[in-house]
């Protein structure tokens, strides 16, 4: 058994170093183009931007400064990479450029106070903690039938199955394998048990898609369940109308109404004894007496407020009526929606417990977000993820917190250190784990590659290759070496800024290419290793008026996708001093990080719906990555 204190003293010293860190480092960004949002009278002003930064919505307070100008500013929302910002003070109609900084430590600070009170719980939430960790034994008897649309392949229904059973269930999904499908007919198995169910995943866009599916689902399988008992807490990412009537703060402006609709009765039943009262006091004050009316109705207004429980009593009973206690309506759902973060940082999932827990995404959730899901887990938690594919992140240079912050949950539980010893966890505890071992996404050339390199040729494919009739491969290896590629270093820059300008030039006529074959660059995704080599590519692809490429790091991609992926090594023989010099990267060589290596190259080769090219100097891979997983999965392309 693991020794859950010991843990968590690990995650409370882990959080408190990154949190350090992060105040160290503030984060920072450029906006452009703020438009104003609110009147010009107003005593604030608020602009909307846009903006690629999620967390900036978590900041306390934003330093904002305009040439010699610098204020103050608070995020108001942030939905669909658009981000409101108040200011202090009307700056006109429109903010052509702002720098921003802040301290993006709320979220962590949110996730410290929960893990923290963690360490004196009783002892049902470490026995919680425990089962996450050391899930093998209890099962909870289930003899009835999974419902769901026919459609699951045999992994996916009997994750379905294990998923009512098992107090703990890891479910190891690839990518393109129907991992969100199934998660719906989980849950929707769960709530037609009549189960309460927490659903969280990574990014508010995840969870939108997780809760869909589950809609969809419940509607395949024939089930009734009020609208209301489902909810979706906090900001939505896509723009559905299916998901407007299920948002939190939505349903509780419906009940707001509701509730002043049944209160008006007992409001204009105070308003009348009040205009009563105020006409006998001027009759008084005119040395009359009250007429037989007044006198009249104002003794059956009283009575009626004297059934009613008197002043206090009815001013008591309309306060509750025209306030919505969030907690309490929380409490009332069956299946709530979130994100991780919103469940460490939100004050209303204080001491609320679920029957379920379901996480996706769950290979990318820190261990501390994980434990405190885990401490809301009354029966089951089921987490669904990918260990291959990018585990969470984190900024400390303090080797044993970042090394604690960056362990996925599966690699943690299992101890495994690579694929092999992955896949042989799974087989030796098919009672608490699954692996989908079909994909229907990527075209069936290059999903043997992956299957091959990164599943150990355990991933087969339920698409056959969309190609023309001579069967064209969905993936190519551009072989630069051709061409002499160089490296250079960018002038005036700190740290590793490589610039490849052969590169670079070849992706841009790749990019020409794909549009004169009738492909819309909006289709196209160009992934670099290096975040100093995105700015650079999307300078050059603006300036050459391709601007709807989207450019980004591995980690930008993940969980995304796009009918093509342009993904550029950017690595050749770097100049000094009159010579070439040939060396490895840490995003590219497992000697230098490890398991992130294979994780980093899973994603970018699995993110294009039709076809990935590869651009690599192939001398300066074979020289430095010849016997390495980089070396051998770029030959598997040739």
């Amino acid at each position: 058994m693991k020794n859950i204190k010991e843990i968590i003293h690990q995650a409370v010293s882990a959080l408190e170093s990154e949190i350090e860190t992060v105040r160290e480092k503030p984060s920072s960004d450029i906006l452009f183009n703020g438009k104003r949002v609110t009147s010009a009278a107003s005593e604030y002003t608020d602009y909307t931007f846009e903006c690629h930064q999620p967390a900036i919505r978590f900041a306390e307070e934003i330093k904002a400064g305009m040439g010699e100008k610098i204020c103050t500013v608070h995020p108001v929302s942030f939905e669909d990479k658009t981000v409101v910002l108040r200011f202090p003070e009307n700056i006109g109609d429109s903010i052509s450029q702002v720098h921003l900084e802040w301290e993006n430590d709320f979220v962590l600070k949110r996730t410290l106070s929960e893990i923290l009170s963690l360490k004196d719980s009783e002892k049902e939430i470490t026995e919680r903690l425990n089962r996450l960790f050391e899930p093998a034994g209890e099962i909870i008897p289930f003899s009835g039938k999974i419902s769901q649309d026919g459609s699951r392949n045999e992994a996916q229904a009997d994750a379905i199955f294990k998923a009512m059973q098992c107090r703990t269930l890891f479910i190891w999904g690839p990518p393109g394998t129907g991992k969100t499908d199934t998660l719906g007919y989980i849950i929707a198995n769960y709530l037609q048990q009549g189960k309460t169910v927490l659903f969280a995943s990574n990014t508010n866009r995840a969870v939108d898609v997780g809760l869909l599916s589950t809609l969809n689902a419940i509607k395949t399988i024939g089930m009734q369940i009020r609208p209301e008992k489902i909810t979706r807490f906090g900001d939505t990412a896509l723009d559905s109308v299916e998901l407007e009537e299920y948002q939190f703060d939505s349903q509780n402006e419906i009940i707001s109404r509701e509730r002043k609709n049944e209160a008006a009765e007992w409001i204009d039943l105070l308003s009348r004894r009040e205009k009563i009262l105020s006409a006998i006091k001027k009759r008084l004050e005119n040395g009359k007496q009250a007429t037989t009316n007044q006198e009249l109705e104002l003794k059956l207004s009283e009575q009626k407020i004297e059934d009613a429980g008197g002043i206090e009593g009815l001013e008591s009973r309309l306060a509750d009526l025209t306030a919505v206690k969030e907690r309490k309506e929380l409490w009332k759902k069956q299946l709530v929606a979130t994100t991780l973060a919103k469940v460490c940082t939100s004050d209303l999932f204080h001491d609320l417990d679920f029957d379920a827990v379901v996480v996706d995404e769950g290979s990318m959730a820190s261990l501390p977000y994980l434990m405190v899901l885990a401490s809301h887990a009354r029966w089951h938690m089921a987490v669904v993820g990918d260990p291959m594919q990018l585990p969470p992140i984190a900024l400390t240079s303090d080797l044993s917190s970042r090394e604690f912050l960056e362990r996925d949950i599966f690699t943690t539980v299992s101890g495994a250190e690579n694929s092999e010893q992955l896949f042989l966890w799974h087989d030796e505890n098919p009672g608490y784990t699954s692996f989908f071992d079909t994909q229907y996404r990527l075209e069936s050339s290059l999903a043997d590659v992956i299957s091959s390199v990164f599943y150990e040729g355990r991933l087969k494919t339920g698409k056959k290759n969309q190609k023309d009739e001579r069967n064209a491969r969905a993936f190519h290896l551009v072989d630069t070496s051709k061409y002499s590629p160089f490296l250079e270093q960018k002038s005036g820059e700190k740290g590793f800024k490589p610039v490849n300008p052969v590169h670079q030039e070849v992706v841009e006529r790749l990019v020409r290419n794909m549009q004169e074959r009738g492909i819309f660059t909006e289709q196209i995704g160009v992934i670099v290793p290096f975040r100093s080599t995105v700015y650079d590519l999307r300078n050059r692809l603006y300036e050459a008026g391709i601007r709807t490429v989207e450019v980004g790091t591995i980690h930008t991609f993940q969980g995304r996708e796009k009918d093509y992926i342009i993904f550029d090594t950017v690595m050749s023989g770097e100049q000094q001093r009159g010579q070439v010099r040939h060396y490895s990267v840490r995003p590219l060589d497992e000697e230098k990080n490890g398991l992130s290596v294979p994780r980093l190259l899973n994603v970018a080769f699995s993110r294009s719906k039709k076809e990935l090219v590869v651009i690599a100097d192939m001398n300066h891979i074979k020289k430095v990555y010849g016997r390495k997983f980089l070396g051998r999965l770029l030959m598997k392309m040739v």
